[in-house]
């Protein structure tokens, strides 16, 4: 139990624009999470930049990408240097995806793993990913706060954080 209360760093990188549902999104979630022992950072719209990674030394990245590519290379660059966490490329505006398979690198003391991901493995629904935009977001918000549970080093499963994830209550 005493590692719960530890207080751990997290980075949180997005190409999301910042007055877009995606984003809103993912400071809802990441607001909802304030109670966790999380000290939680957002960059929006930004380049992730060498010294992010440097600073992840003492704390965690979780970060969302608009192409595999980008999202490989900054896990392989971050894993090197020193960095650990997860990249994400889901091919929608939201960077996951609830129907198709979504690309989640691993990284960390320059290991570096990928793999392709299904939500529905955690047992979310499959919805299409042109109706994330009206069905999506209370799904979205337990995804994105299981991600950041997990990258955060919070649970020790994929699963086990999004089973925690799930657990908060909703306000729309």
């Amino acid at each position: 139990m005493m590692e719960m209360k530890e207080k751990r760093l997290l980075q949180v990188y997005a190409f999301f624009k910042g007055d877009s549902k995606p984003s809103f999104l993912l400071q809802k979630a990441a607001s909802s999470l304030s109670g966790e022992g999380l000290d939680l950072s957002l960059a929006l719209e930004g380049k992730i930049d060498e010294k992010t990674v440097k600073r992840a030394e003492k704390g965690a990245i979780l970060a969302f990408f608009d192409t595999p590519e980008k999202a490989g290379r900054f896990a392989f660059s971050a894993g090197r240097a020193g960095g650990k966490g997860l990249s994400l490329y889901g091919g929608t505006p939201f960077g996951i995806s609830l129907a198709e398979a979504n690309v989640l690198s691993f990284f960390q003391k320059e290991e570096f793993h990928s793999a392709l991901i299904y939500t529905a493995d955690w047992a979310f629904p499959i919805i299409s990913d042109r109706d994330l935009e009206k069905r999506g977001a209370p799904f979205l918000l337990s995804l994105y706060r299981g991600l950041m549970l997990y990258a955060a080093g919070k649970e020790g499963t994929l699963l086990g954080a999004m089973d925690r994830g799930r657990k908060f209550t909703e306000s729309f």
